[in-house]
């Protein structure tokens, strides 16, 4: 079930990606790469023999970490506080991204679960259930370039989100780039930071934690 769940996240993180090069608008304001509550570094463990699957490496780039620091800064961390800070997370318009994959597995496991992922983001009243619908056939279509390789360890996806724009790359482990696209849409920047500060996403907890341990 694990395993099932970590393939539902993976597929999210190319939910975000992308068809016509537009560029993307510029940042609002940066905040300092040492500011509290922007930089996340996480390894997901699947499985309870607590195998690494998958290193997140993440930067939020514009106000909400500062949001984020008033709010831990003023009240005690209770599911309340949790659910707040997630919250101003998942309206960041800036960040930077990749995600390492430490497991290799198949596209059509990696596919496998991404239609109850997208429900789950639909559920939740992240995205609406038409989204959901269409997202998931784009990955179908976008990642079909992966169908022989599939995600081996050492591949990494990365996205650049800024506003409602989302540049995604996908590189291989020999630093072959096989996607680098770029789409536009409030409904991929919601899917994108879903996955990881969603109600039911496997990194959330882990990431708030390393919030409120600064």
């Amino acid at each position: 079930v694990r395993m099932k769940t970590l393939m539902q996240h993976l597929v999210l993180l190319g939910t975000a990606g992308v068809s016509s090069w537009l560029a993307a608008p510029d940042l609002p304001a940066q905040v300092p790469p040492d500011a509290c509550c922007s930089r996340f570094d996480y390894v997901l463990e699947k499985t309870f023999l607590k195998i690494d699957a998958e290193r997140l490496e993440l930067q939020i780039l514009d106000g909400t970490p500062a949001r984020v620091a008033e709010l831990i800064d003023t009240s005690t961390r209770d599911e309340e506080l949790d659910h707040s800070v997630a919250a101003v997370y998942l309206s960041a318009e800036g960040a930077d991204l990749r995600m390492t994959f430490l497991v290799s597995f198949d596209l059509e496991r990696f596919l496998a679960g991404n239609r109850d992922s997208l429900n789950g983001l639909a559920e939740a009243g992240i995205i609406s259930g038409d989204d959901a619908e269409r997202l998931y056939l784009e990955n179908e279509r976008r990642f079909a370039i992966l169908e022989e390789s599939g995600m081996k360890e050492g591949d990494r996806l990365e996205h650049e989100l800024r506003g409602d724009s989302i540049i995604t790359r996908f590189i291989d482990a020999s630093g072959v780039t096989r996607i680098d696209e770029l789409r536009v849409g409030p409904e991929r920047r919601a899917a994108l930071l879903g996955s990881f500060f969603g109600p039911e996403s496997e990194f959330r907890d882990g990431l708030l934690d390393q919030v409120f341990e600064r």
